[in-house]
Parts: structure tokens; sequence; C-alpha cells
């Protein structure tokens, strides 16, 4: 008994506590972080390509009758404030697409490029087509000049096939009404200040494509096409017809 006794007597010495280490801390934030920042990319592209998808189906159906009350409405023609693709921005266009005022399609066939035309240039609209760069702009007449993002990330998506587009290839727009059939004559780099490859030049009727040469916007694209012709859609051929994701017998 005496010897239990003086067991319980005796003091349990107390284990000494663990200190915080501040490395595995901050290895465990920066492994956490690097993961999120890998993730980053696939889900980008994924969304980006959903809301293309998205929004190529939606125009497919539009009438004639929608383009041309489209082309009276208002729109944001102001390129300064477009913005580099981010996963931020891609969620917001995602689910807050605001008012996309279709004008009608654009395929290039050779590098299998097919958009919906959009009036402007706001965020979500170079996000999921091309956007008219000039508010009076119109199809066949003058210099008709379109931007959109050029993504790295999948180089099917938006205007990034342009990089392998190639003097002589066709090029062709519609409003629903005509197609409009443009034969590349250039693919350029040129400086962001080069503002003026997208105005009107007189007796010239032409395209112009402008897309950025990489995330930073160092530079720009410029595809140029001359005109060639305009057909009404009734009298266009099946081949070109097959270019353009539209059901041509719907529209009225």
């Amino acid at each position: 008994m005496e010897k239990i006794e003086e067991r319980r007597n005796q003091k349990t010495p107390k284990k000494p506590k663990k200190k915080f280490n501040w490395r595995i801390f901050l290895a465990t934030i920066l492994f956490i972080i690097a993961g999120l920042l890998f993730a980053a990319g696939p889900i980008r592209t994924f969304l980006l390509s959903r809301l293309q998808s998205q929004q190529i189906e939606a125009a497919s159906n539009i009438t004639l009758a929608e383009v041309k009350a489209n082309e009276a409405e208002e729109a944001e023609f102001d390129f300064s404030k477009v913005e580099a693709i981010d996963l931020d921005k891609v969620l917001k266009a995602n689910f807050d697409k605001g008012k996309f005022l279709t004008l009608g399609q654009i395929a290039i066939p050779s590098v299998k490029l097919n958009l919906p035309i959009y009036k402007g240039l706001a965020n979500e609209v170079l996000l999921s087509g091309a956007g008219t760069m000039k508010p009076t702009q119109k199809m066949g007449e003058g210099n008709y000049a379109l931007a959109s993002h050029n993504y790295f990330g999948d180089m099917t998506l938006l205007f990034s096939p342009l990089v392998n587009l190639k003097v002589g290839e066709k090029i062709y727009t519609t409003d629903l009404e005509y197609v409009y059939e443009y034969e590349t004559t250039s693919v350029e780099l040129i400086a962001p200040t080069r503002v003026e490859v997208i105005n009107d030049q007189p007796g010239v009727t032409e395209i112009t494509l402008i897309t950025c040469d990489d995330y930073n916007a160092s530079n720009r694209y410029c595809i140029k096409g001359k005109f060639v012709s305009k057909t009404p859609v009734g009298e266009v051929s099946d081949s070109v017809k097959q270019a353009f994701n539209l059901n041509f017998n719907t529209i009225k």
C-alpha cells in the first residue's frame, strides 16, 4: 500500500508543448494555392468552351427580324474596357451573360472557325463570339471589323484559329439575308496602337479581324480580307451553308 501511495504522490512529468511550425504551415498554404492555380486553367477552359457552345446553339435559330431589331440597339464599344481572359471573368460571363445583340455569324472553313457575331465589344461578347468594333459598320460595306479573344488554353476557341489562317483562304459572314464572301489578303502582327487598321478606306470593301497574340496583349494579329461577293441566302451553295452553324430553313 505504501508503494502505491508513493506512486500517487509522484508528479507526472508534463509533456513539452509542440512548437508551431511556421515552415510546415506556409508550405501547406503554398501547396493549396499551387493546386488551385493548377486547376484554374482546366476549369477556365471548360467554362469558356461551355459558354461558347451555349451561345453558338442560342444563335443558331435566330431570325432575320431579330437581327434587324438588334442592329438598332445600343452597345458598348469602348475597347479600353476589354479585359484579359481569367477565371473570374469567365465565371461572370457564364452566370451573367447580359443581352447579346446577335447580328449574324462568321465562318472560316479552312481553320474550322464558326462564331456568332454580336454588336459591340463588351467582355461577355468577346468571351462568347466575335464583336463588331464600330457602331455603324455593315457587312459588305467599307471595312467590316470584328474582334475576339485568342485563347491559348484551347486553340479551337474564339479567334484562336486565326493564327493558322493563310492568304487566299475564304472568310464568310452572314446577316441572315445575305452571305458575304471575303478572301484573306494578309495576316500580320501589329502594335496595339495601330487602330487605323479598322478605319474605312475610300473605295475599299474589306473585312478586318483582330485578336491578341498572347495573354499580355503585347501585339495584335490583324487579318485582312478583300470583298468578293454578296449572295442572297436562298442562292448560296450547300457547301457554303454548311460552313455556318445556322438552320437556314427557319430564317424569316
